[in-house]
C-alpha cells in the first residue's frame, strides 16, 4: 500500500512540473539600459532646451552629434537614426516612423538634408559611451517657419525569458531636430478634409482627417466637438494635442452605438498662443458600415492562462481523489484494510469445529434416512 502511495504521488508531481510551465511569470532582466544625451552646438537657440534648436544659414552643413551612454552591467546595441515628425492619429508628435515625409510642404524634409547615413548602428561594451553624429546641410536660401524632425534611438532592452515565451522589449528616446532660418512668423494652416466609420481599441466612432500645411507646429491644442445624430448627440473633449507642421493624420472621436444616420460635427481647435480654427462636417454612415465598424469593436473571446492553469489543476486533483479511494477501498476488499477488524485472518476453535463436524454428520445421515 505504501508503496503505490509513494508512487502514485510520484507521478502527481511529475505531472504537475510538466503543466505548471505554462503559467508563465514575466521576469524582466535590469541588466540592458542606455541613456543619451544632445551635444548642442554654437548655434543653439536655447541652452536650456535638451533637444536641437538652431539657427541655420544657408547652404552651410550642420553636424548633430548624440551621445550614447550604455548605463546597464552587459553589453547593448543602440540603432540611431534621423527621421521626419509627423502627427500621430492620437494627436501627438511623432519621430519613430523612417519613411514618414512632410504632406504638401514647400520646404525640404529633414532627412533630405542628411549628408551621408540616416541610420547607424552603435554596439556599446558594458560602461562604454559613444557619439553618433549626422551631417546635416541647409537649404539654399532663407525660409519662414521651421523643419522638424528627430534623433530616433532604439536598443532591445530587459527581454522577457521564459521556456514558452520570448519577448523583446524596446526602448526608444528621441532629441528633436529644429532648424529654423527666419524669424518671420508663420500662422498654422488647419483643414478638416474627409471622415469616416471606424473601431479603435474596442470602441465605436469616426475618424477625421485633418491637416496643418504651413510649416509651423501647433502645441498645447484643445479640441472641443459636438456630433448630432437625429435626437442623439456626443460631446467629446480632449486636451494637450500636438500637430506637426505639414502633417496629416486621422483623429477618432469615439461614439456610444455607432447606427446608421447623418452625423453632424462641430470641431473647435485652439490654443492659448492665439490659433483657434472651427470645422462644420457632415457624414453620412450607411447600416453596413456601422455593422461592420460594431462587430470589429467587438471583442473576440481570447484565452486566458490562468483560467487554464485553474481547471488543469483542477482535473488533476480530481484524478488524484479518484485514484486514492481507488487504491484505498481495492487493498481494504484485499484483507489490509485497518478498520473494524475486517478481513483478519483469525485460527478456529475446537469447539467451532467440533459443532461443524457434526452439524455435517447429520446432514449426512438425514439425507440417507430419507433415501
Amino acid at each position: 500500500m505504501k508503496k503505490r502511495i509513494i508512487i502514485f504521488f510520484s507521478t502527481l508531481l511529475l505531472l504537475l512540473a510538466t503543466i505548471l510551465p505554462f503559467a508563465t511569470t514575466i521576469k524582466a532582466d535590469s541588466d540592458k539600459s542606455y541613456a543619451i544625451q544632445a551635444i548642442l552646438p554654437n548655434n543653439q537657440i536655447n541652452k536650456d532646451e535638451s533637444y536641437f534648436d538652431l539657427k541655420v544659414e544657408p547652404n552651410k552643413e550642420q553636424t548633430l552629434k548624440v551621445l550614447i551612454a550604455n548605463t546597464g552591467s552587459k553589453p547593448i546595441t543602440v540603432k540611431a537614426e534621423v527621421n521626419n515628425a509627423y502627427t500621430a492619429d492620437s494627436g501627438v508628435i511623432g519621430y519613430d516612423k523612417y519613411d514618414a515625409k512632410p504632406y504638401k510642404s514647400k520646404l525640404p524634409s529633414l532627412t533630405s538634408l542628411v549628408d551621408g547615413k540616416r541610420k547607424q548602428v552603435v554596439k556599446l561594451k558594458t560602461g562604454e559611451n559613444k557619439t553618433v553624429e549626422f551631417k546635416v546641410k541647409s537649404p539654399a536660401s532663407e525660409y519662414a517657419g521651421i523643419i522638424l524632425g528627430g534623433v530616433t534611438t532604439t536598443a532591445s532592452v530587459s527581454p522577457t525569458k521564459s521556456k514558452n515565451i520570448n519577448i523583446k522589449n524596446q526602448v526608444h528616446y528621441v532629441k528633436g531636430v529644429v532648424l529654423r532660418s527666419k524669424d518671420d512668423g508663420v500662422m498654422p494652416d488647419m483643414h478638416l478634409t474627409s471622415a469616416a466609420p471606424k473601431a479603435v481599441a474596442g470602441s465605436t466612432g469616426i475618424a477625421y482627417t485633418m491637416d496643418n500645411t504651413a510649416p509651423i507646429n501647433i502645441n498645447k491644442v484643445s479640441l472641443t466637438a459636438k456630433i448630432k445624430n437625429g435626437s442623439k448627440t456626443t460631446n467629446y473633449n480632449a486636451d494637450n494635442l500636438q500637430i506637426a507642421p505639414n502633417s496629416r493624420f486621422n483623429y477618432f472621436i469615439p461614439i456610444k452605438k455607432l447606427t446608421a444616420g447623418t452625423y453632424k460635427a462641430q470641431i473647435t481647435l485652439k490654443n492659448n498662443n492665439g490659433f483657434n480654427k472651427s470645422f462644420n462636417y457632415n457624414i453620412t454612415v450607411k447600416q453596413r458600415e456601422a455593422d461592420n465598424v460594431t462587430e470589429a469593436a467587438t471583442p473576440k473571446q481570447q484565452t486566458n492562462n490562468k483560467q487554464w492553469i485553474a481547471i488543469i489543476v483542477g482535473i488533476i486533483v480530481l484524478i488524484a481523489v479518484v485514484v486514492w479511494m481507488y487504491l484505498y477501498y481495492s487493498q481494504r476488499n484485499k484483507g489490509d484494510g485497518p478498520k473494524k477488524g475486517r478481513g483478519k485472518f483469525r485460527l478456529p476453535n475446537k469447539k467451532q469445529t467440533d459443532d461443524s463436524k457434526k452439524t455435517r454428520s447429520g446432514d449426512t445421515r438425514s439425507s440417507r434416512h430419507k433415501k
